[in-house]
């Protein structure tokens, strides 16, 4: 079935009709089987790909300068389903989406019973007028018992809605409202399944036809209360979830298009505005309570306290921050939650792994360069200190840096200004720097190879991270978060628990590469459970019983493969082992090809495509 795209940017608008499995979308000469008349932007921007069902995903290629939304939300650089007909914000282009039926010589074509069901607020002007209403309606409210019922109303007058559920987890408790038409606020009953599908994976559920529905027709709710049509969107806000709303059609033949959920997705977004600045403004009103939701700063650990009262004291300020800790122990994380409880949260948080990135090419991608400035510079390029501007860069393994790019760091650390390869102009930033290692710089400093000068800069102040060793008391609560985060990007409909025997294991463990040696752990039993409880037995811990060195040439002789690591190496060796190992398998099993590969691997296409370079995999 072939794909019309309805496409609207500086040129003008057309319409473009492709029957292709997967294709691109980017800017001008991208070489893709779209292109936008986009300026400054001339790569890939955008995939579309059909699932093995035929839906369309989509997917966003990392590093953007700009964010492509859509009526559920942001587009990531994984894969996420796609609505029929939902138009992409693009930069400054529009693109909606739709397929196109054949028709098959001169049988009658049938007609789609969506089209045919006019929806109760078609008409632009009555759905704008209601939006409009209702946003003002909101900005006298004070309550979620007066801002609920108005968006309730707003979406039943506007959409094919029969019915409306709202649940708010507020901090007075949680809290439900109900909303039928034409105006009857008695409970009935809705489909937990979808609500609780919400809850789990922070994602919006659509249903617009339930009888035809493989999934939701077999629901037990679905059957016994007719629903016909279903939406089940997360209301978010400040970077949390306040709760689920939920509309329904219960009449025969009712549906919910595409058009429908964007209205409903605007009413859930408009509302989750004006709940979360009255939680903004009860912040304010109380500073007693600040406590942030971010995960890597909630503990059961006395060893974290310090830790984590130095990232809240810290995050408001601008000062450099130098983040120490063992390998594995979430820098990132909590560089992440430094920028997220700053002032500059709206801006852009740019990650730069030092260690990463070859050194011949570190100054370009942390400067930029301009066109011609060397072999292979076709255009002009942003560094990454520019395209944190207004935000916060994170320089990741810092103490693996050159020296000579070290005094150029320490430049930009005293006067904010870069100068790309090969230009003149200089670029004035607005930057905070946040820096981490697990090296010893001090000894570094000493033997000559840090500077010493850069080091006091970068040390303005300091956060030692614990190593999960050291605080026992969170591995149970860190590997639930990976549980419920592996089942997600796994598909899975309900969470695995982990069982006892595994609890047991989890905690006996010395976790020497500390938080990310769990992920990878509990993430693996995921997928070895199946979807099931997770055992100690789905964990597979038991080879971490033997030496090192016994480990190391069981594996070899039982791969046919000579053991590459001695009993002397050291954790980062075989860490960085197993990644080269992981590598392989992953581009192997992809027969090739990067995306795919990258997708197994579980990190964007550039990510994976530095990591193989890194390991001599690929060539630069």
């Amino acid at each position: 079935m072939p794909v019309c795209l309805e496409i609207t940017d500086r040129s003008g608008s057309r319409e473009i009709e492709l029957d292709h499995d997967s294709f691109w979308i980017g800017g001008p000469r991208s070489q893709c089987e779209v292109e936008l008349d986009m300026q400054g932007v001339f790569g890939r921007v955008l995939e579309v790909a059909r699932d093995e069902r035929g839906r369309l995903r989509v997917r966003a290629e990392p590093g953007l300068p700009f964010p492509i939304r859509c009526a559920t939300g942001t587009i990531g650089a994984r894969f996420e389903s796609f609505l029929d007909g939902d138009v992409l914000n693009v930069g400054p282009a529009l693109v909606k989406l739709r397929f196109r039926a054949e028709p098959a010589g001169d049988q009658v074509v049938a007609l789609d019973t969506a089209a045919l069901v006019a929806s109760p607020g078609s008409p632009v002007g009555a759905w704008y007028r209601t939006f409009m209403e209702m946003a003002d309606h909101l900005e006298g409210l004070k309550s979620p018992g007066e801002m609920v019922p108005a968006a309730m109303a707003a979406i039943l007058r506007a959409t094919g809605a029969d019915r409306v559920h709202v649940e708010l987890d507020d901090d007075d408790g949680a809290q439900a409202w109900f909303m039928s038409r034409p105006d009857d606020r008695r409970q009935f009953r809705v489909s937990r399944s979808l609500v609780e599908q919400v809850r789990a994976s922070g994602r919006v559920v659509h249903v617009p036809i339930a009888a035809s529905d493989p999934v939701a027709r077999t629901f037990h709710s679905v059957r016994s209360e007719g629903i016909s049509a279903a939406v089940a969107l997360p209301i978010q806000a400040l970077g949390k979830n306040l709760g689920v709303i939920y509309a329904d059609c219960t009449r025969d033949g009712g549906v919910l298009s595409a058009e429908d959920l964007q209205r409903v997705a605007f009413c859930a977004r408009i509302l989750a505005t004006a709940l979360g600045n009255r939680v903004l403004v009860k912040s304010l009103l109380e500073p007693k309570s600040q406590a942030t939701s971010h995960w890597a700063l909630e503990s059961k650990s006395p060893a974290c306290a310090e830790f984590i009262q130095r990232v809240k004291l810290y995050a408001p300020a601008d000062y450099t921050v130098l983040l120490r800790g063992e390998t594995g122990t979430g820098k990132e994380v909590i560089a992440r939650a430094l920028h997220e409880l700053s002032r500059r949260r709206k801006g852009p948080f740019v990650p730069v792994n030092c260690a990463a990135i070859p050194g011949e090419l570190m100054e370009s991608v942390l400067f930029g360069h301009e066109k011609g400035a060397f072999t292979g510079a076709l255009q002009a390029r942003r560094g990454h200190f520019e395209e944190a501007h207004g935000g916060t860069i994170f320089l990741d393994e810092i103490g693996d840096m050159a020296l000579e790019l070290q005094a150029k760091i320490l430049r930009v650390l005293q006067d904010r200004i870069v100068v790309p390869i090969g230009g003149r102009r200089q670029a004035q930033v607005d930057v905070r720097i946040v820096a981490a290692t697990h090296q010893d710089l001090e000894r570094m400093v000493r033997e000559g190879r840090f500077r010493e000068d850069l080091y006091y800069r970068l040390r303005e102040l300091e956060i030692v991270l614990p190593a999960l060793r050291e605080r026992r008391e969170d591995v149970l609560g860190i590997a639930q978060g990976f549980v419920r985060e592996a089942a997600e990007e796994l598909g899975m409909r309900e969470v695995p628990a982990l069982l006892p025997d595994a609890q047991a294991r989890l905690l006996a463990e010395p976790w020497r590469g500390n938080i990310r040696e769990l992920r990878h752990v509990v993430k693996g039993a995921c997928l070895r459970a199946g979807g099931s409880a997770i055992a100690a037995v789905h964990l597979d811990l038991d080879r971490r019983l033997e030496a090192p060195g016994q480990a190391a040439t069981a594996s070899a002789v039982a791969s046919g493969v000579a053991p590459a690591l001695d009993g002397n190496a050291t954790w980062k060796d075989r860490l960085e082992a197993q990644e080269k190992d992981a590598l392989q398998r992953t581009l192997a099993e992809a027969s090739g090809n990067l995306t795919r590969a990258a997708e197994l691997f579980g990190v964007p296409r550039t990510t994976y495509r530095e990591k193989l370079v890194r390991h001599g995999l690929l060539e630069s």
